[in-house]
């Protein structure tokens, strides 16, 4: 199953929708109900993450409202999983350039938190114009494989 989580209070972002071939979308979490944690994602789920972004942070178009550097969404991704699990795969989908970087220091700091083992990390990056492309698209990058 598919979990999107917005990381973006921007409207585009807030619209911006998934390719129907991706896994059934059980949730769909606004910003607002991810940035209190506790949202109980089981184990195992394919988290898509959308927000506007570049090789430092994640978040709102214009900074200083929603800021989001590698470490915070690690806790921020971590503190929504259910009883400690993790997830299976995490697609983190942005409008700016840099998504590579970003994603790699996500990387890093799950590594340096010792979590995470089996999570794939996936970035992609292209301007609002469309749905998040399906898994297996040419334009993800996996940023690492478990």
């Amino acid at each position: 199953m598919t979990i999107v989580m917005e990381m973006s209070t921007d409207i585009d972002i807030i619209n911006t929708q998934l390719d129907p071939s991706w896994n059934p979308v059980t949730s769909r979490y606004a910003w607002a109900q991810v940035h209190q944690m506790g949202l109980n994602i089981a184990g195992g789920e394919t988290i898509v993450v959308v927000a506007h972004g570049n090789g430092n942070e994640i978040g709102n178009n214009v900074p200083g409202i929603v800021d989001i550097n590698a470490d915070i969404f690690l806790v921020l991704v971590q503190g929504n999983m259910h009883n400690n699990t993790s997830p299976a795969s995490i697609y983190i989908s942005t409008c700016g350039p840099g998504i590579a970087e970003f994603a790699a220091n996500v990387e890093i700091a799950a590594e340096a938190n010792q979590i995470w083992h089996r999570t794939n990390i996936f970035g992609h990056s292209d301007p609002v114009a469309g749905p998040v492309p399906p898994m297996g698209d040419v334009r993800w990058t996996q940023i690492y494989r478990r």
